[in-house]
């Protein structure tokens, strides 16, 4: 059996809310895009990150070898950066299934509400 859902509000306002998930998302992942592209360019400088006393035990843990997810490992400050432009793209894909999911919803409460109207007759 199927569990009960309400809304208390629009199935259209639920869909626009979502749109703009989803638009957010793929602006926050085209920003840190850019911002992870500029963070690797500066990496490149070596007056950005200089050996010092300071710098040298940083950069251990920068470039420490860390889980991807996948069961592989990745130096850490790759990991951050990808981490940043996929959390724009769920969101961006969160936005999406939201969306999907409201129009899915829908058309199964208007066929629902057909069905019933039809009993009966």
């Amino acid at each position: 059996m199927g569990s009960f859902v309400e809304i208390k509000t629009s199935i259209g306002d639920i869909v626009g809310i979502a749109n703009r998930l989803s638009d957010r998302g793929g602006t926050l992942r085209d920003d840190m895009q850019g911002a992870t592209e500029r963070v690797t360019e500066l990496e490149n400088h070596e007056e950005c990150l200089p050996p010092d006393q300071f710098t040298e035990p940083f950069l251990v843990n920068y470039h420490q070898a860390v889980d991807n997810g996948d069961g592989e490992t990745i130096p850490a400050n790759q990991a951050i950066k990808q981490s940043a432009i996929g959390l724009g793209q769920a969101l961006q894909d969160l936005g999406e299934k939201v969306s999907t999911a409201m129009w899915s919803y829908a058309g199964t409460d208007d066929d629902n509400a057909t069905d019933i109207r039809q009993t009966g007759t």
